[in-house]
C-alpha cells in the first residue's frame, strides 16, 4: 500500500506492507484492505512501518491526522 506522509517541509511516499501507529484511542496496525478510517496520532509516539522487503523503520511524530483508504494511508503532520 502507498503511503504519504505530508509536513510543512516535506513529503514522503513510501510503499509499505503495514503501519502501527499510536492513536488517542490505542495503538492500531493498518494493512491493505483496511476499512476507510481517520485517527489522530498521538504527538511522541512512535509510529513502525514495513516495507515489502520486511525492513522496519520507526520514527517519532509530532502527531497529525492518519486517512486511512483501502489501499492507500494519508498522514498529515502537526508541525
Amino acid at each position: 500500500m502507498l503511503f504519504t506522509i505530508l509536513g510543512i517541509r516535506e513529503k514522503r511516499e513510501l510503499a509499505v506492507t503495514w503501519i502501527d501507529v499510536q492513536t488517542t484511542k490505542g495503538n492500531m496496525v493498518i494493512q491493505r484492505g483496511h476499512a476507510p478510517t481517520l485517527l489522530i496520532v498521538s504527538a511522541g509516539k512512535p509510529l513502525t512501518i514495513c516495507d515489502k522487503n520486511g525492513k522496519q523503520e520507526t520514527f517519532e511524530t509530532p502527531g497529525g491526522i492518519l486517512e486511512i483508504k483501502r489501499n492507500e494511508a494519508l498522514l498529515l503532520l502537526n508541525e
